[in-house]
């Protein structure tokens, strides 16, 4: 379980940094600006658009993204069909992905909810479980991944920040200086955790920054069916 403290201070440095989070998705920027997220957050666009592609049909899809941030994934995931869950730690997040889904109109295939992942009561198994930019905030990877797995009947699609490249010091540093832990992976341990945590037919990808993980739970989709979760 995500300790009190650990989970407290992800969520507090999230509350705050909600608004300019959600601003390196928009396209309504100056020139300046947009030079700045292609050269340092253009990854960000990269493994939204690379997500996307892998959820591919998901009309009617239940849809988990754990760790929502502002509803990106969401809101898009919901206007092309599915039924979304977002949950996250940080008040402020789920807020504006409250607002954003309402503004999209598709307010009503999203729910969304302020939890921690390992006391959060899944109504149900999920065709497909997000977890992007998410286990860079994880301190325990390997039981989160075994609960995503529970949730999950179909495919997880995860985001690892790639522990030896040259802003890694930098970006540690100030989000230790800020009160909110990071994590780094390299290949080896990502896919160490996926098969100790029993993920399938594992695909990886290397982006810039991080490393893009499409895996399978071992249980079939529950798509078009009544699938009620049962614990392993």
């Amino acid at each position: 379980m995500t300790s009190p403290a650990i989970g407290e201070a992800v969520g507090r440095h999230f509350d705050g940094e909600a608004a300019r989070f959600d601003a390196i998705y928009r396209t309504d920027k100056g020139l300046m600006q947009r030079c700045i997220d292609a050269l340092f957050r253009g990854v960000i666009k990269q493994r939204f658009d690379l997500v996307l592609d892998w959820c591919a049909e998901v009309t009617d899809r239940r849809i988990l993204d754990a760790g929502c941030g502002s509803g990106r994934y969401c809101v898009e995931l919901a206007h092309r069909g599915a039924q979304v869950t977002g949950i996250d730690l940080a008040e402020a997040m789920v807020a504006m992905s409250r607002q954003a889904a309402l503004q999209a109109g598709v307010d009503e295939r999203c729910h969304f909810a302020v939890a921690d992942v390992f006391t959060w009561r899944a109504p149900h198994h999920f065709d497909i479980t997000l977890g992007i930019g998410f286990f860079d905030y994880i301190a325990d990877p390997a039981r989160m991944l075994v609960r995503l797995r529970e949730v999950t009947a179909g495919r997880g699609m995860f985001s690892f920040p790639i522990r030896w490249r040259v802003r890694t010091p930098t970006r540690w540093l100030r989000l230790r200086l800020r009160g909110c832990p990071v994590y780094f992976y390299d290949r080896s341990q990502v896919e160490q955790l996926l098969e100790d945590a029993g993920w399938e037919d594992v695909q990886i990808t290397q982006l810039s920054r991080d490393y893009l993980v499409n895996a399978g739970s071992g249980r079939p989709s529950t798509h078009n069916e009544s699938q009620p979760l049962e614990r392993e």
